[in-house]
């Protein structure tokens, strides 16, 4: 049995798809399959006509698609060009690296990571290193890498990575002797700036040493005659230094009052030696 109100909604949907179909058909008593077969058949041969193209395009090769470059050589010089008379410049090639240089890089990159580099590591590592340490001095891209003798063995660092002082550090961190070091360090800071070192400054990076490691040093270093000169004072805080005679006469002559080391540390409370040696001057 035909069904009028079936045949309306499906000519509404076809319409809606972009069909012709009015659904006049359906109202006059047409046929209204036939009607709907036709309008479909129409629309879908309208569809690949306007694919057509598309797909042909889709389909053509990529040899036969114009290159960019080819294109632009095509396209005719312009007119006026200032940069016309200029010639073509090329990037210039580096040059190859001796081993030497290569060897240089090694230890530069050490230096910026804040590592000195021992010789006894380069004998590991590189194959005929000492033959290519005896060529950095003559080259001329080898001068920032400095030679530091220690007590126990030769430490190469860049002093374009690397300040002088720490690669001093580094070095005596290297030789694990924390007399030597303890010693070096407080005669560096009372000769340089001049200061007294704080007991607490060897807990810092880079010597990391835990409080009872930095005590047993500082008792060793007192029976031994060799750190004679390296006291021991504290400030009002009873914060503790250490502190060269060598290099604060200052102390011994009885002029620390108007010094610099006494106003960087505060007023400082001497031990009773220091006083006795004092007491003359003051």
């Amino acid at each position: 049995m035909f069904d009028i109100d079936a045949a309306s909604e499906t000519a509404r949907r076809l319409k809606e798809t972009g069909s012709t179909f009015d659904g006049s058909a359906a109202k006059t008593g047409e046929d209204v399959i036939a009607a709907v077969e036709r309008e479909t058949a129409e629309l879908a041969a309208k569809q690949a006509a306007e694919t057509a193209p598309e797909a042909a395009e889709a389909s053509q090769p990529d040899a036969a698609k114009p290159e960019l470059l080819d294109f632009l050589a095509s396209e005719p010089e312009a007119e006026n060009d200032p940069f016309a008379d200029q010639p073509t410049k090329t990037a210039p090639e580096l040059p190859e690296l001796t081993p030497a240089q290569e060897l240089a890089g090694y230890i530069r990159a050490r230096s910026a990571a804040a590592l000195i580099t021992p010789h006894a590591l380069l004998l590991e590592e590189v194959e005929n290193a000492d033959e290519l340490l005896a060529q950095m001095p003559a080259d001329p891209q080898c001068t920032d890498i400095v030679t530091r003798a220690g007590a126990k063995d030769t430490y190469y660092y860049s002093n374009a990575n690397m300040s002088d002082n720490y690669a001093m550090i580094a070095q005596l961190i290297e030789d694990k002797d924390l007399c030597v070091m303890f010693a070096e360090m407080v005669r560096f800071n009372a000769r340089i700036y001049p200061s007294a070192t704080p007991l607490k400054y060897f807990q810092r990076s880079p010597y990391g040493l835990a409080p009872e490691v930095i005590e047993q040093t500082w008792k060793a270093m007192q029976e031994n005659p060799a750190y004679a000169d390296i006291e021991e004072l504290t400030n009002n805080q009873n914060e503790r230094f250490l502190f060269s005679t060598k290099h604060h006469p200052p102390l011994r002559q009885g002029y620390q009052r108007r010094g610099r080391f006494l106003r960087l540390n505060h007023k400082l409370q001497l031990n009773q030696g220091i006083r006795a040696s004092l007491s003359k001057g003051v």
